[in-house]
């Protein structure tokens, strides 16, 4: 029986070849590698002031960071999202505001503006699954009332609008549409802020300065954030096939949604008041599904549960199905078909 997980790293031949001629090169931190990974993500979407970073969280704490949030600040984000889009909030000591979500799992965009007070200095959106649903809205709604805006676009990059925000974040994780085995993106509207977070990803140095005049001063306090060019390399080699990753994506997204379930760039999903049975019984097929990423106002760092109407009418129900390369367009519509099966057959008691 031919088993699909949920979630499956790609790693295409190019980007093997591309790392064993960079393990090969004597030169593995960043490097040439990055640099050419920058600019071709640049071209690729469209987007200049690209920053290379070692992780999509990583992305996330550097642009919390020159958005300026610090303790006390009002920063409006989704109850439903990976945790790691908050912790660094939590880390800074900000006032964490969570919205409610709609039944597409993304945020409300009704509630971020009812949440939005005179102290809101930034909104958090999460395209959930790659779901650019209100994005728009914010984006609108940011400028209109002075407010930071930030994309956890972490797995977005198929999706066909982002990177709009004043700060955008990607994640090249290992189980990303596009991965470079770790890694994340950073990318600033602000040329400005763009200078300083080349800077603050290398302990503060401006690197390409160093590399031609040594030592340089240092006048702010960075971090070791930076790409490699053996994570590089292993983008740059995906960069080789994206096109055919990203047209497979959307080929299962069209085979998802054509089965009546709904599918957004970086997984598919059923609402169902039988979750666990129907874990169970697509498990019996060697269908693989799960939730993945969970309430976080579960988590005491965050505080504690609150009331949300959507997120408490949704908690038991969202299941994620497999979207990702080793899943053909057959096992989609197996899927569809074994959901609908499940969904028509009576269960005893």
């Amino acid at each position: 029986m031919r088993k699909v997980k949920l979630f499956k790293p790609f790693v295409s031949w190019h980007a093997v070849w591309n790392t064993v001629k960079v393990l090969r090169s004597g030169q593995l931190a960043e490097g040439p590698r990055v640099k050419e990974f920058e600019e071709k993500f640049g071209q690729r979407f469209g987007l200049s002031n690209v920053l290379a970073v070692n992780s999509g969280t990583t992305a996330l704490e550097l642009a919390y960071e020159l958005a300026g949030i610090s303790k006390g600040d009002e920063v409006i984000t989704p109850v439903l999202t990976c945790t790691a889009t908050n912790i660094p909030l939590a880390r800074r000591g900000a006032n964490i505001v969570f919205a409610d979500i709609e039944r597409d799992l993304n945020i409300s965009v009704e509630d971020v503006k009812k949440k939005t007070t005179p102290q809101t200095r930034a909104i958090v959106f999460v395209h959930f699954g790659g779901n650019n649903r209100g994005l728009r809205e914010l984006i609108d709604f940011a400028r209109e009332k002075n407010i930071i805006l930030i994309e956890d676009a972490a797995q977005a990059v198929v999706s066909d609008f982002w990177g709009k925000a004043d700060f955008t974040c990607v994640s090249l994780q290992a189980i990303k549409t596009l991965t470079s085995g770790d890694g994340g993106i950073l990318v600033c509207k602000d040329n400005a802020l763009y200078d300083k977070g080349k800077r603050l990803r290398w302990f503060g140095y401006d690197r390409e300065k160093k590399q031609k005049f040594g030592d340089t001063d240092l006048v702010e306090a960075g971090y070791k954030y930076h790409m490699n060019d053996v994570s590089a390399a292993i983008g740059l080699g995906n960069f080789k096939v994206f096109d055919k990753i990203a047209a497979h994506h959307k080929d299962l997204m069209k085979a998802y949604q054509e089965g009546g379930i709904a599918a957004y760039p970086w997984f598919a999903f059923v609402l169902t008041d039988k979750r666990d049975a129907l874990k169970e019984y697509l498990k019996k097929y060697g269908i693989d599904s799960g939730m993945h990423h969970y309430r976080n106002d579960q988590y005491t760092i965050f505080g504690g549960r609150k009331k949300f109407s959507m997120m408490d009418e949704l908690e038991n129900k969202y299941l994620l199905l497999p979207l990702h390369m080793g899943v053909s367009v057959a096992d989609a519509r197996k899927i569809c078909k074994l959901v609908h099966n499940f969904n028509e057959v009576p269960k005893s008691n």
